[in-house]
């Protein structure tokens, strides 16, 4: 207790006495920032090249890879042994398997339309997975008709017309319709040679 006591009146005392202020030397500050280097100033756009010279140097520059014996025999040691794994396999019967190409057939979709009760016309389907895009058929004033001419690979498929945006018609034309699961009716076109049965 009484060191502290002691400390305290020594803290006292320093903090009491008055200190001398010293005013600097003639042109202190200039010879100060006479030894600082000098920064040049940039324009924001010098800034951008500075930054992207930088980059490219780094992205540009060489990069060195270095093996120990042992590092490069574990590499050596992987790539034989999954040579050795993989060698069994023969890639030549996986390459000589003829490509078969899908054969498309042409199809045409028409929607009778004498009155122009639709303002347009789509087909959707199995085929396009019942999306309209890039389906929109064209109003052809001779024949009073919606069309669209498409090729689709051989097989059977579901389809309606979308007309008018909202409504959805099947293909009055159509020689086969089916039911699907939400109860509606849908037209069927078979594609190509091979009928299946209904």
């Amino acid at each position: 207790m009484k060191n502290d006591t002691k400390i305290e009146q020594q803290l006292r005392n320093i903090l009491s006495e008055e200190f001398i202020d010293i005013d600097p030397p003639e042109n202190f500050t200039k010879n100060i920032l006479a030894k600082l280097p000098e920064v040049e100033s940039r324009t924001s756009h010098q800034s951008f090249k500075h930054i992207c010279g930088c980059m490219w140097d780094k992205i540009t520059r060489p990069i060195t890879f270095s093996f120990s014996p042992l590092q490069l025999a574990v590499v050596l040691m992987v790539f034989c042994g999954s040579a050795v794994v993989f060698a069994p396999l023969n890639f030549s019967k996986v390459a000589s398997r003829p490509v078969t190409m899908v054969k498309q057939q042409p199809v045409r979709f028409a929607l009778y339309d004498p009155e122009q009760k639709f303002s347009s016309a789509v087909v959707i389907g199995s085929f396009n997975k019942w999306q309209s895009r890039g389906f929109e058929m064209s109003y052809d004033e001779q024949q009073k008709t919606w069309i669209l001419e498409h090729e689709l690979p051989e097989g059977d498929y579901e389809y309606v017309f979308l007309v008018n945006g909202e409504s959805s018609i099947p293909d009055p034309r159509a020689l086969f319709y089916v039911q699907d699961s939400f109860g509606n009716k849908n037209s069927l076109i078979q594609v190509g040679g091979v009928r299946h049965d209904l």
